[in-house]
């Protein structure tokens, strides 16, 4: 196994430590027999591994990765982010850096890892702490006849 194949493993099982999820989808053409033999030893429960993104799926799962020797579109990725999966990691090599770094922070993901030794990058998104509730943001206060006095701007 090569140091790339080592730091994409090892980051992607913290992120099963940290989310637990049961089920994963994973994107890729590549053998990750041995991501497999260490994902089995968590708590997850289904993994499924597809070469090329199914559109006409709709199962959802819990955690949805791409690896990066897949290439999807802005489309693609809406797809599942809208459809498949409220958790997604999404992994690119340095090629096309800014072109990605728009569209990633266009769609809401982060960029999670930067590791120009083995040109490897890793985006996500969460939707749970994608928009963070805000205290205002309510409707407890507004439109409220008792405070139309209270609050002018």
């Amino acid at each position: 196994m090569i140091k790339k194949d080592k730091t994409l493993y090892s980051y992607i099982c913290n992120i099963v430590a940290d989310e637990k999820p049961e089920k994963i989808k994973i994107l890729t053409s590549q053998d990750i027999s041995k991501l497999i033999k260490r994902l089995e030893k968590t708590s997850v429960e289904n993994i499924n591994i597809y070469p090329t993104l199914n559109k006409d799926s709709a199962e959802n799962c819990d955690l949805f990765i791409l690896l990066d020797d897949i290439k999807v579109s802005e489309s693609d990725i809406g797809i599942i982010k809208n459809l498949l999966s409220q958790k997604i990691v999404i992994f690119t090599d340095f090629k096309n850096d800014t072109k990605n770094d728009e569209m990633m922070l266009k769609l809401g993901f982060q960029t999670e890892l930067r590791d120009q030794n083995n040109m490897l990058k890793c985006y996500s998104y969460n939707l749970k702490t994608y928009n963070n509730k805000r205290s205002w943001n309510n409707p407890k206060g507004w439109a409220n006849p008792e405070n139309f006095d209270k609050f002018r701007w």
